[in-house]
This record gives structure tokens, C-alpha cells and sequence, in this order.
């Protein structure tokens, strides 16, 4: 299992040059499946996701993607994962010491890995976007006022070959406490 990991985690990285092939209904289906398996703080899971795959949403979403010039590559992604961030329901404990909303950045973060992996271990390839026009975004696909939205995932397929992974030392970002 590991070495199935290991291939999984050094295979995905982040795409900007989608190819033209369709992204069938079924692998997205997958992807959602498996993504649903997220964990989240108290299991609130405080997200809803927005798939988009049909061609004049697509471009609506896309346009949300490009302010100031940014992720014109979102032209020919196939599909997106919009994560609409919703109110948490903590459990008692929980909702006594922090906010309600206290995790829900940390739980959008585990669900946009899950989406990215799943996506990977189907051949698909991703891109987590942070650059967004929320209020655009909102509006195109008509979510809730109350609902925020800071990530998008693409998807699409790739022909680009994959990048050396470039990381730093482990003794520059690990700190042993023994």
C-alpha cells in the first residue's frame, strides 16, 4: 500500500496545460465519490461542491479565475470543482472552545488533496486555484450569499510529461523533538 501511495503522492502535481480530450461523467463521479471520504473537524464536513463540466459554465467559471491577467490556462480546463465553504456543526466540546467556523479552512485544505489524489489515481489532472473573484464566481453559479468560496479545482487531462518534484531539505522544514 505504501508504494501505491508513494507513486500516487510523487505523480500529482499542479496542471496548467490541459489537452483537449473530454472528461467522461463517470471519472468526475469517481472523483466526487472518493473525495466525500474526507475527514473534517467534529465529521461536519462543511462543504458543498459545485461540478462544473458543461461548455458555457465552464466559461463563466473560467472568466471568475482570470482577474488581472491570472490562470488564462482555466480556458481548457474540462471540468471544476467549486468548494462551497459551508457553516461547520461542531460537537459540544468543540463548539464551547473555538468558533464554528474555526476548521473549516483546515477541512476545505483535506478535501482539495482528497479531490487531487482521487483525480490522479484515475489519470486526471489537477489544479488547486486560489486566485478568485469570489463575488463573480458566486454569482455564476448562483451560490448561497452565506456560502464562502475560496478554491477551485481544475480537471483535465495532460500530455505534458511530469516535473522533477523540487523540494526543500528535509532539515530546512522538519524539526525533531526527541
Amino acid at each position: 500500500m505504501f508504494e501505491n501511495f508513494s507513486v500516487l503522492a510523487n505523480n500529482r502535481q499542479s496542471c496548467r496545460d490541459f489537452n483537449d480530450k473530454p472528461l467522461e461523467k463517470e471519472t468526475i463521479d469517481k472523483i466526487i465519490e472518493l473525495s466525500m471520504l474526507a475527514p473534517s473537524a467534529c465529521n461536519s464536513q462543511p462543504w458543498k461542491m459545485y461540478v462544473v463540466s458543461e461548455e458555457s459554465a465552464l466559461k463563466k467559471v473560467a472568466k471568475t479565475l482570470q482577474d488581472m491577467m491570472m490562470n488564462k490556462f482555466t480556458n481548457k480546463a474540462k471540468a471544476f470543482i467549486v468548494l462551497g465553504e459551508c457553516n461547520a456543526t461542531l460537537k459540544l466540546g468543540a463548539s464551547l472552545k473555538f468558533d464554528r467556523n474555526h476548521f473549516v479552512k483546515y477541512d476545505i485544505g483535506q478535501i482539495s488533496a482528497y479531490i487531487t489524489l482521487a483525480a490522479e489515481s484515475l489519470g486526471v489532472s489537477s489544479c488547486i486555484i486560489g486566485w478568485v473573484n469570489e463575488k463573480e464566481l458566486k454569482k455564476a453559479l448562483s451560490m448561497p450569499e452565506e456560502e464562502g468560496c475560496s478554491i477551485v479545482i481544475a480537471l483535465g487531462y495532460s500530455d505534458t510529461p511530469k516535473r522533477k518534484k523540487m523540494r526543500k531539505d528535509k532539515d530546512k522544514v522538519v524539526v525533531e523533538i526527541i
